[in-house]
Formats: C-alpha cells, structure tokens, sequence
C-alpha cells in the first residue's frame, strides 16, 4: 500500500508543486532561526486549545485533535519532515527525513543524531519544493501561516503545533509518545529526567537559599523583556525543574498568567529584577551596563548576575531543557562571571 502511495504522489507531484508555488511567495513565519531578529513572542495560552488529544487509531492510522480539527495520521510514521519539532523525534530515536538548518545545528544535537537529514530551509514558500521531494507520511510544523499549512497538508497529513503550544517536558514528551506510539518510551524517559532534575536540586540546596528570588530578563533589539517559566529563556529549567524563587512581580505578572515574555521599559525593570538576575543579550541588542538604572539594581551592585548563551538558552525542546538544568547548576555553582 505504501508503495502504491508514494506512486502516486509522485504522479501528482508535478501537478500540486505548481499549485503550491503559485500561491508561496515570501510567506514566513516566526521560527527559533527568525527569532534571533524577532521580538519575543507572549504565548499567554492562546494556543492552550491546540494541546494535541490522540485517540484510538484504527488500524495503521490515528486521529490528533489539533487547532485545525483532527487530523488523520499514520499510526507509524516512517518519512517525518518537521519545522520546529526536530529535538522531539530525536529524544525517541526516530530520525526525520528533513528539518530547516537552524534545528540540524542546534547545540543540543551531536552530529550524528542529524547526519543524513535533508535541510529543508527556512518556513517559507521556498520549502515547499524541498518537502514535496522527500516525500514524508507526515509533517509536523509550528504552522504561523495558514496558506502554508494547506499547503503542506497536500503533501501529507499535517500536524500543526503552533509555537508555544508545549511548555512543559512532561506535556510534551506525553504529546510524541502518543503520535509515536512509544507511551512507554516517553515514560521511561521522564522518569530519568526526573531523577536526574532531584540530583540537580540536591545538587545546589546549600547555595539556593529559600528566601532569594531569581529574574530572567533581557535586551533583545531595542526592547527590554521579563520572562516567565515557560518557552523563553531557559524558563522551564529555571524555574519549573529546578525551583528557583521568582520575584512576586514575576509570578504575578508573568507565571500566574501563563505569560511566557512580557517586553518592559527600562525603567521598570527595577520592579522585576531578583536578587538574582538571569539576563539574554540578544537581538543585536544596544544594551549599555553603564546605564544608571541597570547600574542601580541591588542584583547588579552586588555582582548577582547571570549572563546566559542565547545559542544554548533558546531552544525549549526535552533534550534542550534536560541540558540546560545542568548549565543553570554549573553556573550557579561557579558563581558569575563578573562581566
């Protein structure tokens, strides 16, 4: 039966491309590569109903419940192309035939977790060619921009996780395992990050004391942001695994409401600032530590400031945020770096 499909895509295949390219254009969307000169984006649970729902398959197939309604996929999918979700097949050893660059070279992925898969380029009307030639049973993608998505859903069943849909590894993990079939895999997977999060926590007991709190804040471009416990940042490892105390103003604001970014004037970022500081410099941002305000924080003055790698704290997949509870030990560990 597979053979006879991939027959027949490639009969139509000359037909839909051109119908495909006709409507691309330069659509884009946000992705983790666009990113680096695009604000951050607040996914204050505008995507909470897009949470994938998997129900029971019916022979080699299975329903997802999506933002755009279920959708019918293969119980095993064998030819995976995916934008924004590369790390989410990896963690369960199952190898997608392409993926855009800015996943292939993530920190996060060893050169032999990517080797042999197709870059497909960025998010645009360009990638449509490039997926349509690798032929996959299944397209799993950040979505953004909905011509492209239907696009897409021609070549194959399409899956749509729009950015900021997962922020949390268990809710994650749980989603793949599901679309996988590999349940059991997901939970065998938790339960030793898990363990490894409670040897982390262990790990800085005697220099996290109870009663200091911890930011994460940042210059991107022109703008100054707060970040919450979700997609940004290094926001989960901080604050979901390994505890750390936000400021009132931060949960509130931000962890309260779900807000995963909040951009804030300068001035204002005395009211969100810990004794504590995490802080991304990024963007191509014009940020000046000689600014008075910056100067005047009690985390600044007292040389309680974190500067995180933007290559290394953007990603949020599983594999990214289980790396980065171990940077946000080693660093809290080693102290700052009295930049």
């Amino acid at each position: 039966m597979r053979q006879r499909l991939i027959s027949f895509r490639l009969i139509v295949g000359v037909v839909i491309l051109a119908l495909l390219l006709a409507g691309c254009g330069g659509n884009t969307v946000q992705t983790q590569e666009t990113a680096a000169n695009t604000p951050p984006s607040d996914s204050t649970k505008a995507v909470e109903e897009s949470t994938p729902a998997v129900a029971e398959g019916q022979g080699d197939t299975q329903i997802i419940n999506t933002i755009n309604g279920d959708v019918e996929i293969p119980a095993h999918p064998q030819r995976i192309v995916t934008q924004g979700y590369l790390a989410n097949f990896l963690v369960f050893g199952v190898k997608p035939v392409g993926a855009p660059y800015w996943e292939l070279e993530s920190p996060h992925l060893k050169p032999d977790m990517v080797s042999g898969i197709d870059d497909i380029g960025q998010i645009t009307g360009e990638s449509v060619e490039k997926i349509l030639a690798l032929q996959p049973d299944l397209i799993v993608t950040v979505g953004g921009d909905q011509k492209l998505n239907e696009q897409y859903s021609k070549i194959a069943p399409t899956v749509v996780f729009p950015y900021g849909t997962f922020d949390n590894v268990h809710t994650e993990m749980t989603a793949f395992g599901k679309i996988l079939g590999k349940e059991k895999e997901a939970e065998e997977w938790l339960t030793q990050f898990d363990g490894k999060v409670g040897k982390a926590r262990e790990a800085i007991k005697d220099i996290v004391k109870p009663d200091q709190t911890y930011s994460i804040l940042g210059a991107f471009g022109k703008e100054y942001y707060v970040y919450g416990d979700g997609v940004n940042r290094g926001g989960q490892a901080i604050y979901q695994q390994l505890g750390l105390t936000p400021p009132a103003s931060v949960k509130k604001d931000m962890i309260d409401k779900d807000r995963d970014a909040m951009d804030i004037s300068l001035e204002k970022m005395p009211e969100y600032a810990g004794d504590y500081i995490f802080f991304d410099v990024s963007g191509d941002a014009k940020f000046d530590p000689d600014n008075p305000v910056w100067k005047s924080l009690d985390a600044v003055k007292n040389n309680r400031v974190f500067f995180l790698d933007p290559d290394f704290f953007w990603p949020y997949d599983p594999i990214a945020v289980e790396a980065q509870v171990d940077k946000v030990v080693e660093m809290l560990q080693k102290g700052p770096d009295n930049r």
